[in-house]
């Protein structure tokens, strides 16, 4: 029985390591075969699909009558389809066209998906909506334009499995904080925390995230981090700026606690930079986050 327990053990470690190698190498360094964020394989798919994904700023159609995306059980990749190419073709050219303008790109999950891996991302919406950004990459958009954002469906049938927003007016400044979910600026929710509580329970995917920023910054000592934390708008502004400034501090002893030496400091925006309207619980989770900047 030990030996079996022990063999468990090495092959559960084992599993760890490859998913942490493949954050580091294939979503940091960016030095995996291309082939796997590419879209240029053969159409493989025969799905009629609804010809409803529509692009929109303000109440501008910018772009329409594109087919939606479609994503196969518990898988992060999309199913190849033309007409998809045809919309991130058209949308990365709109960009290109338009270089004041960004795109909040929300990717969507089945109620089934939620505990299924996303590498170092809290769930799948985000693994999916980064995809969908690695594809606008590889066309020529910054990374630092492309904001992510996540929503559960309410029922099995994933009618929009990814939607995209365009924001970017200078006369009229964002009225939430986009959250760019990037490595080098990376945001996780209270997933991690308990409601109203500032102690730092790292989530799986944050340990993957954990693992390769401390092979990261081991590799890059020039390189520092600095942690926001964020609340909700429930209680006073005073209390959520002290509970964001105590929920930054615990993250930094955890990553002191790794093993991380390079240079840490917090801050607290508490309940002041919202990603979402605090309409919803689903929405006030993701305002109690914790935002991981890394700077020279």
């Amino acid at each position: 029985m030990r030996i079996f327990s022990l063999l468990l053990t090495f092959l559960l470690l084992v599993g760890w390591i490859a998913i942490a190698r493949y954050a580091y190498v294939c979503v940091i360094l960016q030095t995996c075969d291309n082939q796997e964020i590419s879209d240029r394989q053969p159409d493989t798919s025969t799905e009629t699909r609804p010809k409803t994904l529509t692009v929109r700023y303000n109440d501008t159609v910018i772009l329409k009558d594109y087919e939606e995306f479609s994503f196969s059980d518990g898988k992060v990749e999309p199913d190849a389809h033309s007409d998809n190419k045809r919309l991130l073709d058209d949308l990365a050219t709109y960009l290109i066209n338009n270089p004041q303008r960004q795109v909040k790109i929300t990717g969507h999950y089945r109620p089934s998906e939620a505990e299924m891996n996303s590498d170092f991302f809290e769930n799948i919406g985000l693994a999916r909506a980064n995809a969908i950004r690695q594809r606008l990459i590889n066309r020529g958009i910054e990374e630092s334009r492309m904001a992510l954002d996540y929503e559960q469906a309410s029922g099995e049938i994933l009618g929009r499995p990814i939607s995209f927003e365009l924001s970017g007016d200078k006369e009229k400044p964002d009225t939430y904080k986009r959250v760019l979910f990037t490595f080098k600026d990376m945001t996780f929710s209270n997933a991690n925390f308990a409601i109203d509580s500032e102690v730092f329970r790292p989530s799986a995917q944050f340990l993957i995230y954990a693992d390769s920023l401390q092979t990261f910054l081991s590799e890059n000592r020039n390189q520092s981090v600095h942690i926001i934390g964020h609340t909700d708008d429930d209680g006073n502004p005073f209390y959520n700026e002290q509970l964001g400034r105590k929920r930054a501090n615990s993250a930094k002893a955890f990553l002191k606690k790794l093993g991380v030496k390079n240079k840490i400091t917090i801050s607290s925006m508490g309940e002041s930079q919202p990603a979402a309207p605090n309409t919803t619980e689903a929405n006030k989770q993701k305002n109690r986050r914790v935002n991981f900047l890394l700077k020279k």
